[in-house]
Parts: structure tokens; C-alpha cells; sequence
């Protein structure tokens, strides 16, 4: 099959649906399938995203004229057999070809407070008809399936749930002297905790602040954490930077600000304590991440974080800074059950693969396309 693959963010700053799109390329490449990748995007994406695959630029920057203006009509003279939309609510129409839909989870939906209020109505007058359109969609995880499945009933027999792999560059084979020069630039020179994500709301950031700041209060044998927040400033960004402070957190609370892939691993390694707040996540990436580098994982007990994490990580509830306090002290002057959970989670994450996932999506477009529309 010549099969089309909205590649738009796969070589964008990598975060979320850009991550996904840029590794599941990779890994179809890596696969030697004999179907043929057609990227589309609205701008050149640079070789080393593209897989080696056939590239077609459709050089329209409105979301909405590219999506059901231009990519339809550059659809058809690629003379594609099956189109693949990555971006969770997007599909062209009239394309001349089935359709599969990754759908990641609907946060606007869920927390309209955390995507702008024009991105929220375009994600609610589109996803119903994505999912109709769709001969086949893919969710990352079962929770995403359910919640799919609880607001459009109608899709529930063309779900495939796909978890998400892991970056191979997220590995606990590092070089400890090059980890330690990273740690020590971003300013981590001891025991630290670490939170990896994107500043809003749904990410419960605030939280974990508080839940800091109470074990610095009542915890004297954690008196020497620190807590790195590395991630994107997002809608909380300058909100949680003038709490920290006025609150005099600093430098013990470290805001890093968006960190590169190629700086993340060492970060995770050196962590006595991966901290994963969020109220909602559709998947969990920042949480397989930490395990596959051997961060031992403190996650919230919601969403699809207990299903991704498993017996491999802590939970908690995630509302009371309190408690949350209590289980950071406690874990982190507890070694022996650091060291459980470390090798549980390197466990775990070798289970998530993106090689897997590249093969089970294959799956999912051979169905597709045999399916009668």
C-alpha cells in the first residue's frame, strides 16, 4: 500500500503528538515493511525525521485550509491507498482513500482550561466527525479507549489501543561522567526530585509545589532535595515561578524550562525520585521515561498513569500536598524500596517499544484498508 502519514510536528520541538509522530516514523522505517510512507506536512521536515520516505510539502499555514482545503487535493495526486492522521481530532475530507485516526485523549474535553479557547471549540467541532470518518482508530492507551467509547459509542468497534513506545535515547546505560556535567549545568548537584512536563493545569504542578515546600517544613532528613521542574512554560509557567519565589523555594525548587532530548536521560538517571502529579494524561510518556532510564516513579493515581506505570511505580491520590509530602520523604530515605522500584520499572519499560507499536499500527492500516467503508 502507498500509505499517507500527517507528519506536520515530526520534526517540531518534540512534545506529545510530535514525539509520537517522530518516532513512529522511525520505527516504520526501521520495520522494512513493504507499504510506502508518504509524509505530509506543511513545511520540509529534516532528514533525519523523515525516515527516508517520500516527502510532500503542501505549504499552507491555517490549520483548517490545510486540513480540508490542500492536503485533500495533495491526497489524491499521491494516489494514496490510506491516509494516517496523528494529530488526535484531524482528518482530511475527501481524500480518495480510507482513513485511520490516532486519538490521544481528549483533554479539551476534559479540562477545556488547559488548551486555548478557539483550539477547544475546533477540537469539539471535529473529533465526532474524525472518529466517523475513520475506518479505523488508534488510542494509546485503554483508559483513552473507555473514554471514547463513554461520549461516542459509535466508534467502539473500530478502537485499537496501541500504547506508546519509548525514545531509545531514554536508556540507564549512560556515561556517568558526561551525566554528571549535565546535572551540574542545569544546577543538580545532589538529591533531587524530578518533574518532567509542560506547565498547566491538568499537569498538577502546583501540587507538587506545595507538597515540596511541606516536606522542607517537616521532613529535616529530606532538608537536602531539590526539586527540578524541567518542561515548557506553558499556561502556569509564570504563575509557578513567582510562587516559588515568594515562597523563598529557591534554589532548592530549580526551574529548568524546556530541556533537550539529548539532555533528558542524564536528568532521569541522576533522579532519586521521578514525580509524575498529573490529574490527566492520556498516556503517561514522562512516566516510562523515567523507568526506562531507571528513575524510580511516584505517579498520581489517575487517568491512564496507574495503567502505564503498573505495579512498577508508587501511586497516590492526587489532591492532598500533605500526603504527597509524607510519600516523597518516605521514598526518598527509603533505598532498599528505590532500588525495587528501579529494577521494576526497567522491567516494565522494556515493554514499551516503538518498534511494537510500528508493528501493531501496521496491523491497524491493513485492517483498515480491507475494510468495506
Amino acid at each position: 500500500m502507498r500509505i499517507g502519514i500527517d507528519a506536520r510536528l515530526a520534526g517540531a520541538r518534540r512534545t506529545g503528538i510530535g514525539s509520537y509522530t517522530a518516532n513512529l516514523i522511525a520505527a516504520l522505517a526501521r520495520a522494512g515493511a513493504q507499504e510506502r510512507f508518504v509524509l505530509f506536512s506543511d513545511r520540509p521536515i529534516p532528514e533525519h525525521a523523515a525516515g527516508g520516505f517520500e516527502q510532500v510539502v503542501v505549504p499552507v499555514r491555517r490549520r483548517l485550509l490545510w486540513t480540508f482545503g490542500a492536503l485533500p487535493r495533495a491526497c489524491r495526486r499521491a494516489r494514496l491507498e490510506l491516509f494516517h492522521g496523528t494529530t488526535n481530532f484531524e482528518l482530511p475530507a475527501f481524500a480518495g482513500c480510507p482513513l485511520v485516526a490516532t486519538v490521544h485523549d481528549l483533554i479539551p474535553l476534559r479540562f477545556p482550561g488547559a488548551v486555548s479557547r478557539r483550539f477547544g471549540l475546533l477540537f469539539r467541532a471535529l473529533i465526532g466527525r474524525t472518529l466517523r470518518a475513520a475506518r479505523r482508530v488508534i488510542t494509546v492507551s485503554e483508559f483513552t479507549r473507555r473514554e471514547i467509547v463513554e461520549r461516542y459509542p459509535f466508534a467502539a468497534g473500530k478502537i485499537a489501543v496501541v500504547p506508546n513506545g519509548v525514545d531509545p535515547v531514554f536508556t540507564a546505560a549512560g556515561d556517568g561522567e558526561a551525566d554528571r556535567r549535565v546535572r551540574e549545568r542545569h544546577g543538580l548537584a545532589g538529591r533531587y526530585l524530578l518533574f518532567v512536563g509542560v506547565f498547566e493545569p491538568r499537569k498538577n504542578v502546583p501540587l507538587l509545589v506545595d507538597a515540596f515546600e511541606i516536606l522542607r517544613h517537616t521532613h529535616p532528613e529530606a532538608a537536602d532535595l531539590q526539586l527540578a521542574l524541567a518542561g515548557g512554560a506553558g499556561w502556569q509557567g509564570e504563575a509557578i515561578a513567582a510562587a516559588v519565589r515568594s515562597r523563598g523555594l529557591e534554589p532548592a525548587v530549580r526551574l529548568l524550562g524546556y530541556v533537550a532530548d539529548a539532555d533528558l536521560p542524564a536528568l532521569y538517571r541522576g533522579a532519586t525520585l521521578a514525580v509524575v502529579p498529573s490529574q490527566y494524561e492520556g498516556f503517561g510518556i514522562p512516566a516510562i521515561e523515567a523507568m526506562a532510564c531507571g528513575a524510580p516513579v511516584l505517579a498520581a493515581a489517575a487517568a491512564a498513569l496507574p495503567e502505564t506505570v503498573g505495579d512498577a511505580g508508587e501511586l497516590f491520590p492526587p489532591g492532598d500536598p500533605g500526603l504527597l509530602a509524607g510519600r516523597l520523604a518516605g521514598l526518598a530515605s527509603d533505598p532498599v524500596r528505590l532500588a525495587v522500584l528501579r529494577e521494576r520499572g526497567l522491567a516494565r519499560a522494556a515493554g514499551f517499544t516503538w518498534d511494537r507499536a510500528a508493528a501493531l499500527t501496521l496491523e491497524v492500516y491493513r485492517e483498515a484498508a480491507q475494510v468495506q467503508g
